[in-house]
């Protein structure tokens, strides 16, 4: 099975190192085909919410351009 995950930046103000830049990672829908996650990703990165969306998998390895990375 692979989901269709989301990362979404935010801005965390720090008190003493003031804006600070971190990642909201949401689950956005399963498949059991990669192709179809695959095309769900391309599309999902096509929106322009700016957001990035990846592939992740039974394993916990993260499909990033074109690549499984651990």
């Amino acid at each position: 099975m692979y989901s269709l995950m989301k990362s979404e930046r935010y801005v965390i103000d720090h008190p003493v190192s003031g804006p600070m830049s971190s990642y909201r990672q949401t689950a956005m829908a399963h498949y059991q085909q990669f192709d179809a996650a695959l095309t769900a990703c391309k599309t999902a990165n096509n929106e322009v919410d700016h957001n990035r969306h990846y592939l992740l998998n039974d394993s916990g390895q993260e499909y990033y351009g074109d690549t499984w990375i651990d």
